[in-house]
């Protein structure tokens, strides 16, 4: 009997026995003991196949996504949770950039002539960038979502406390 990637990352995650008797699993996710989201696992008769359905909470509710893998839930999870909590500080923006870009620290510091020191600490809330810095950050990421920069500016200056 072959397994397709779904059965797979599911006999990863669950085991074997899981797997044969299609039982539903339901896996809390946290970030520093703090639940951000859970993953329910369930057969599903009419594909015959695993979905893996994310859940994310906030403060204004909860968001739910069907997923081929474990993994792809989990990391939209992760993705989602950084989207939230953007606004608590520049650093967390510029995290929430980078992983929005699938870019690297070295990388955004390439494209705005920064070091990667630079870019870390500007995460860690060190210190922010300056304006013409501040300007080619905002840029860059309403170039790579074509969307307006002053749009992109406004967003990013609710983040500077």
């Amino acid at each position: 009997m072959t397994t397709n990637k779904n059965e797979r990352s599911y006999i990863k995650q669950f085991g074997r026995v899981a797997h044969r008797n299609h039982k539903p699993q339901l896996d809390q996710i946290k970030h520093e003991n703090e639940v951000i989201g859970q993953i329910e696992t369930h057969w599903s008769e009419l594909g015959s196949c695993w979905i893996f359905t994310a859940a994310v909470f906030n403060t204004s509710g909860a968001y739910r996504l069907n997923h081929e893998t474990w993994m792809d839930a989990h990391q939209w999870i992760d993705t989602k949770r950084l989207e939230y909590r953007r606004h608590e500080s520049f650093g967390a923006y510029l995290d929430y950039m980078l992983s929005d870009m699938s870019m690297t620290k070295t990388q955004m510091g390439q494209h705005i002539k920064v070091s990667r020191q630079t870019i870390y600490d500007w995460i860690n809330n060190e210190y922010e960038p300056g304006a013409t810095n501040f300007i080619k950050l905002a840029r860059l990421y309403s170039k790579w979502s074509s969307c307006d920069v002053n749009t992109i500016l406004l967003d990013m200056s609710e983040s500077i406390i």
